[in-house]
């Protein structure tokens, strides 16, 4: 026979287990007043609490005698209440210990972890009852925090690893002037031009990380955007990069607006970053097509691209902070690793997806869907 969900709760055990209680020592408690009273009944009359004179009537005796064994059920009932109250009180500690005994260990548990044995789990064995859902949702809660440190920690160590970069190569340009017997003016100027470029691309770093690190998009610069001015501005933009590396950039204007809720500079970056890394990482001659379309309820954003493609596995963390698929030609072009990581944040914002189906040897394609916003 299957028990009832309710039949398994914890609530459930203690009422049953305090009941059993209750019954056996009320039991108990009545079988000792009523031996008590037996004895006091079939003994001799020394147990009166006034003697008995030879003038009393029968009735003054009953009434004498009755006095005296309603005083005695009244002791003898004070006595075993005060028995079951102690025996009662030692059995409900005893059985609220060793119920609550798991409680005990997750508040154990819980006050001795820290960022450094997060690996800690309870692993509580039992019935599914709410000891056992707590003891699970704790050692959820623990592989949550576990993952949130472990990300938090890889976040610090790229970020330092991507500042060390700029300072290094300003650091090594430093010391080789400083090595010059008679540094000229052209040694200067060029020195000026790598500490420039190293800073420019810091500043870039440290303001990427602030934008990642915001909780959210502050929604008091929100207005309606039309997606097709902002398709407009970035083609513009991006139009000189693209002829620069000999790579055909178009856009496939739609038939008619496409207008969302959202911060318009916002929306800006995000398309302007997956342009960019399409003209970055396509080949000589090859070509970039920006579009927008409107799939009811949803606007789509779509940045296709010849270039190498993307394997299945990178696809998977493409839109990691940091994250790069082609680690050497990415540092070789001053990229962070962060540009597809704000543009998931931003869309993520904006109540959206961003994803990307691409092909090895074939190109890419990035698609962003967005709630279509129909203005008043």
């Amino acid at each position: 026979m299957r028990l009832p969900a309710f039949a398994k709760t914890l609530r459930f055990k203690l009422t049953l287990w305090y009941v059993a209680i209750i019954i056996l020592f009320g039991a108990l408690f009545l079988v000792a007043v009523n031996l008590a009273m037996q004895q006091s009944v079939t003994g001799p009359p020394v147990f009166l609490s006034h003697p008995m004179a030879a003038s009393q009537t029968p009735t003054e005796i009953y009434r004498l005698v009755r006095s005296t064994q309603l005083g005695l059920l009244r002791n003898y009932s004070l006595i075993g209440f005060a028995g079951l109250v102690v025996i009662g009180a030692v059995g409900g500690h005893f059985l609220s210990g060793r119920m609550l005994k798991p409680v005990d260990r997750v508040s154990s548990l819980a006050a001795r972890i820290s960022s450094t044995n997060l690996k800690e789990r309870i692993g509580y064995e039992g019935p599914d009852d709410e000891i056992k859902r707590l003891a699970d949702t704790f050692d959820d809660m623990l592989e949550r925090l576990e993952s949130a440190f472990e990300a938090q920690k890889q976040f610090i160590q790229d970020a330092s690893h991507e500042l060390r970069t700029p300072i290094a190569i300003a650091q090594t340009n430093i010391e080789v002037v400083e090595m010059e017997e008679r540094p000229g003016a052209r040694d200067y100027k060029r020195l000026i031009e790598v500490l420039k470029l190293s800073l420019d691309r810091m500043s870039k770093l440290s303001d990427n990380l602030l934008l990642l690190s915001e909780g959210g998009n502050d929604r008091s610069r929100w207005s309606v955007v039309d997606m097709s001015a902002v398709l407009d501005e970035v083609v513009e933009e991006a139009y000189a990069q693209a002829a620069a590396a000999h790579i055909s950039l178009e856009l496939e204007r739609p038939s008619e607006g496409m207008h969302i809720m959202g911060d318009p500079l916002s929306m800006k970056q995000a398309v302007l970053n997956l342009v960019d890394n399409a003209v970055k990482y396509n080949r000589r001659g090859g070509w970039v097509k920006v579009s927008a379309r409107s799939e009811h309820p949803l606007v789509i954003v779509q940045v296709e691209d010849s270039g190498g493609g993307i394997s299945e596995t990178d696809q998977q963390r493409v839109f990691d902070r940091f994250y790069r698929v082609d680690k050497s030609r990415s540092r070789a072009q001053g990229g962070s690793g962060l540009g597809l990581a704000i543009v998931r944040k931003i869309v993520e914002d904006h109540g959206g997806l961003v994803s990307v189906h691409s092909t090895l040897g074939e190109g890419s394609s990035f698609r962003i869907a967005l709630p279509h916003h129909t203005p008043v």
